[in-house]
C-alpha cells in the first residue's frame, strides 16, 4: 500500500509555537520572581528571554521611533538662492532619481515633457537625471539632461545644485542601513541641508526561522517600514516660496 505523510503547513504552526514561547517565558520567569521575592527579576528575565527570539525586532522599533520623533525635522543650514520667479538655477538629481525609459534609450520629447510639466515651477534652466532602459537583456544607464522654460541646452554649464548619496555605517549594520543625503551649492561648495533614509534589513537565520516557525513571509510582514525626511527637506528647499519662509 502507498504511505501517506501528513504534512502540517507551516503558517499553522507560527501561532502556536509563538505563544508556547512567549507563555513559557512569562511562567518562568513569574516563578523565578516568587522565588526570589523580586518585580524586578520578574521584568529582566521576561526582556532577556524574550529577547533570544525578537531582540532585533524591539531594536529595530526603537531606532525607528527615535527617528521618527528627534531626527525628522528640518536639517536645512541655507536656503538656495531663488530668482524672482522663486525658481533655482539648475538641478541634478543623478545617481538620485533613476527615471525608467519606456520606448528607447533616450528621452522622447513625450517624455521630457513629462518632466518638464514636473519640475519647471520651480527649477530655471535644466535638469540632469539618471535614466535606464532595457535592451537586448541588459541594463543600458546613461545621464541625460532636460532643458526648462525655454531655455537652449547647454551640456558644458554644470548644474547649480546638486544631491550627493553615500551609505553611512550604523551601530547594527545587520539590522539597519542609512543613507545620508548632502543637497550641495556646486557655486558656492555651501551644503545646504542633509537628510536620511533609513532601512531595515531582513535575516532569516535566527532563534526563531529555526524553532518558531518564521520564515521570510513573516520576516517581511514584522519588519519595520522604511523612514525618511528626503522628500521634507527636498520641498521645503527647492520647491516651496522661500518668501513664504521668510515671514
Amino acid at each position: 500500500m502507498p504511505s501517506f505523510e501528513f504534512v502540517i503547513p507551516q503558517s499553522f504552526l507560527f501561532i502556536p509555537a509563538n505563544l508556547s514561547f512567549i507563555s513559557s517565558c512569562f511562567f518562568i520567569s513569574y516563578i523565578l520572581s516568587k522565588i526570589f521575592k523580586s518585580a524586578i527579576i520578574f521584568f529582566i528575565l521576561l526582556i532577556s528571554m524574550l529577547s533570544i527570539a525578537y531582540y532585533d525586532l524591539f531594536i529595530k522599533y526603537f531606532i525607528k521611533q527615535y527617528y521618527e520623533l528627534t531626527q525628522m525635522d528640518s536639517k536645512i543650514y541655507f536656503y538656495p538662492q531663488k530668482n524672482e520667479g522663486q525658481k533655482i538655477d539648475s538641478l541634478s538629481l543623478v545617481n538620485i532619481y533613476n527615471h525608467p525609459l519606456k520606448y528607447s534609450t533616450t528621452l522622447t520629447s513625450i517624455e521630457k515633457d513629462e518632466i518638464r510639466n514636473v519640475h519647471e515651477n520651480y527649477i530655471e534652466k535644466f535638469i540632469d537625471i539618471s535614466t535606464y532602459a532595457y535592451k537586448y537583456n541588459r541594463t543600458i544607464s546613461s545621464i541625460q539632461r532636460v532643458s526648462l522654460n525655454n531655455h537652449d541646452e547647454n551640456l558644458e554649464e554644470k548644474a547649480r545644485f546638486t544631491i550627493e548619496r553615500n551609505l553611512k555605517t550604523t551601530f547594527f549594520p545587520k539590522l539597519y542601513g542609512k543613507y545620508e543625503y548632502k543637497f550641495i551649492d556646486t557655486k558656492t561648495n555651501y551644503i545646504l541641508a542633509t537628510a536620511f533614509n533609513i532601512f531595515f534589513n531582513v535575516d532569516n537565520n535566527k532563534f526563531r526561522n529555526k524553532y518558531l516557525y518564521w520564515g521570510n513571509e513573516k520576516e517581511q510582514e514584522f519588519n519595520q517600514i522604511p523612514i525618511n525626511n528626503f522628500d521634507n527637506i527636498y520641498k521645503q528647499l527647492f520647491i516651496e516660496d522661500l518668501r513664504k519662509n521668510n515671514k
